[in-house]
């Protein structure tokens, strides 16, 4: 498979969601002024990170959070992966997720909105389209978009969420886990190699422009100008 010779980003915001996401994932900072055109030199600058200040672990990653999870959960020795996740967690999620962070020392993913978190969506947009579009006298215009925004929140407060998509059971959980903390795992142990780093760099990328991660190489550039101006 050809890889790509640029990714053909335009400067709007999607270079800036991916650094981003590579600064959670490994648990860098990246300065703002990087002279870096192709994700080889990204790969580059993580390799260098994660050998400069982890320890060289040889422990799996997906292996360490599922005993952290298991440990913060009270759960025995018992509990295997295929365990399903929703009975162990119980159902305060927000609260649950909140906990698990805080004995962990991990990111969680971010839970879905349930029914009702979907009506206070509406609701919000509701107001806004009020606000905007209606030929209400202000005082009732402004009167009317505060109750469906205050309603929204409401619904908001009592909506219990639901579990992360792919998520059924407690290795799901650790797995995607991992996913989002891996430079902190490799900092406490956890094995991360090179080519890991650009598996997970290259999936990022994929994510942020929507093609197969596949087809980005190392000289793959972020921008298409900067190929031309070469």
């Amino acid at each position: 498979m050809q890889v790509l010779d640029t990714v053909g980003w335009v400067g709007d915001g999607d270079d800036t969601d991916f650094f981003l996401a590579i600064e959670r994932t490994f648990d860098l900072r990246l300065r703002s002024n990087l002279p870096w055109t192709t994700f080889g030199e990204v790969r580059d600058h993580v390799v260098a990170h994660v050998a400069a200040y982890s320890g060289g672990g040889t422990t799996c990653a997906t292996q360490m959070t599922f005993y952290r999870l298991r440990r913060a959960l009270g759960l025995g020795r018992h509990v295997g992966p295929d365990a399903p996740l929703a009975p162990l967690i119980g159902g305060k999620l927000r609260q649950a997720f909140s906990d698990l962070e805080a004995d962990t020392d991990l990111k969680m993913p971010a839970t879905r909105a349930g029914w009702l978190g979907i009506v206070s969506g509406l609701c919000f947009a509701v107001a806004v389209a009020i606000l905007a579009f209606t030929t209400l006298a202000p005082p009732l215009r402004i009167f009317a978009a505060g109750a469906s925004a205050y309603a929204g929140l409401w619904l908001r407060h009592l909506d219990r969420r639901r579990l992360p998509r792919r998520c059924d059971t407690i290795g799901d959980l650790a797995r995607l886990v991992t996913e989002q903390n891996r430079g902190r795992l490799a900092r406490d142990g956890a094995r991360l190699t090179a080519p890991e780093i650009w598996r997970i760099i290259q999936q990022l990328a994929a994510e942020e422009s929507g093609i197969d991660p596949d087809l980005i190489g190392s000289e793959t550039t972020f921008f298409r100008a900067k190929v031309r101006a070469a």
